[in-house]
């Protein structure tokens, strides 16, 4: 996925805002173009890890204390520095981002996979499913194309006390030739909205899905799992 962040006093690259198209089924076709060459970027924490004991051995904690949620990334993955935020096509900003599997291609930066989270007004579930969507669709859409995105049904959940609802997006841009050959084409986007003090809040936990060879590998899907169950309200 495209490294999409704004620092402050400076934008790295334009969200590309698109529509969203919502469709019923699946298609996850193999994509065996040839790739260009991508170089792997040793990860660099640029901001310590919340002082708190993780509850999975030799994680990291993440704490939001203005969006009131706390959660774990594992230690591989690197923890962006404060000023960055990413803002989506819907207007909602994530800030304590987290990235695992940056690579360089092409002279630009990309990365496997992220987490970020924040305050979003509204009620979880319509919350979840409009951010879930809108991610989705800025991190696999681009000039040429708007990515199809499918929407899973909502799932609710209580942590912690705090009520809410997981929602899943599906993203999968086809094969152009004009397109950005850098960037993954299919890629999953977990949203969990809380309801906590003072209205809704959200961790995105975004992840590519395609193959790119042993330089750009793969999130495991057993850490998204845990990274999205481990979301609860902070102390």
């Amino acid at each position: 996925m495209r490294n999409q962040r704004v620092a402050i006093a400076a934008l790295s690259l334009v969200v590309a805002a698109a529509a969203v198209g919502v469709v019923a089924v699946l298609d996850s076709g193999d994509d065996d173009s040839d790739l260009p060459r991508v170089t792997a970027v040793s990860p660099t924490r640029t901001r310590a890890a919340a002082p708190v004991s993780p509850r999975l051995p030799g994680w990291q904690v993440v704490d939001d204390p203005l969006a009131g949620l706390r959660y774990e990334v594992p230690a591989g993955w690197s923890l962006a520095p404060e000023s960055e935020t990413l803002e989506s096509s819907n207007g909602a900003v994530l800030s304590h981002l987290t990235d695992f599997g940056t690579y360089l291609c092409e002279g630009a930066e990309y990365g496997r996979a992220f987490t970020g989270s924040g305050r979003v007004d509204g009620d979880p579930t319509k919350v979840a499913t409009e951010l879930a969507a809108a991610i989705a669709a800025d991190q696999y859409s681009d000039g040429t194309q708007t990515a199809k995105v499918t929407l899973s049904r909502p799932t609710p959940l209580v942590r912690d006390g705090a009520r809410g609802a997981l929602i899943r997006a599906d993203a999968e841009a086809s094969e152009d030739e004009d397109a950005d050959k850098c960037a993954s084409k299919r890629g999953v986007v977990t949203v969990i909205a809380l309801a906590v003090s003072g209205g809704t809040s959200v961790v995105v936990v975004g992840a590519d899905t395609d193959d790119r060879g042993p330089d750009a590998p793969l999130a495991p899907g057993d850490d998204l799992r845990a990274m999205t169950d481990s979301v609860r309200p902070g102390s």
